[in-house]
C-alpha cells in the first residue's frame, strides 16, 4: 500500500542558535520503537500536501500556520516503511509560530527544542535523517524572526 504523507519542521531562532522542534512518540511495541520525529502524518481525502501539514501541526502541536508559511524541501520522496507499507511524502519546513505546545498525548507524549546541530544525533530512523540533511542545509533561507 502507498500512503500519501506530509513531514514539517519547524525551526526557531534564538540568540544561541537555530532549534528544531522534536515530538517524542514511545515505544508501539511491533510498529516502532521509542523516537524523537518531526510533525508527521498522512495526507487525507481532498486535502493537499500544504492543507495537510497544517492539520498536522495543529492537531500535534497545538500550533497553526498558514499554507503560505511552508517551504518545501522536499516535494517527493519515496520510503520503505515497513512490509505493505511505502510512504510518498512531501517534506516540508516552516519558522514556528509563538505559542505554547500542546501534544496529542494518543501519538506523543513530551517535545522538545533541539539545537540544529544536535537533530541528526536524536533521530532514530535513516528516513528523518535523510529528510533532516536537506532541511538543515535550507534553514538559512527561513532567515530571522
Amino acid at each position: 500500500m502507498i500512503r500519501l504523507s506530509i513531514e514539517c519542521w519547524l525551526v526557531r531562532h534564538t540568540a544561541q542558535g537555530a532549534q528544531v522542534l522534536l515530538l517524542h512518540a514511545p515505544e508501539a511495541p511491533g510498529r516502532r520503537p521509542e523516537l524523537w520525529q518531526p510533525v508527521s502524518g498522512g495526507i487525507e481525502r481532498g486535502e493537499d500536501a500544504r492543507t495537510a501539514c497544517c492539520r498536522e501541526i495543529s492537531e500535534e502541536t497545538g500550533l497553526s500556520v498558514l499554507p503560505a508559511d511552508l517551504v518545501c524541501v522536499i516535494d517527493q520522496v519515496i520510503i520503505d516503511a515497513r512490509p505493505g507499507l511505502t510512504l510518498d511524502k512531501a517534506v516540508f519546513m516552516t519558522r514556528a509560530p509563538r505559542g505554547s505546545i500542546r501534544v496529542d498525548p494518543r501519538e506523543h507524549d513530551n517535545h522538545g527544542w533541539v539545537a540544529a546541530e544536535e537533530v541528526g544525533t536524536r533521530l532514530v530512523w535513516d528516513s528523518h535523517r535523510t529528510t533532516w540533511a536537506a532541511v538543515a542545509s535550507a534553514i538559512p533561507s527561513l532567515g530571522h524572526e
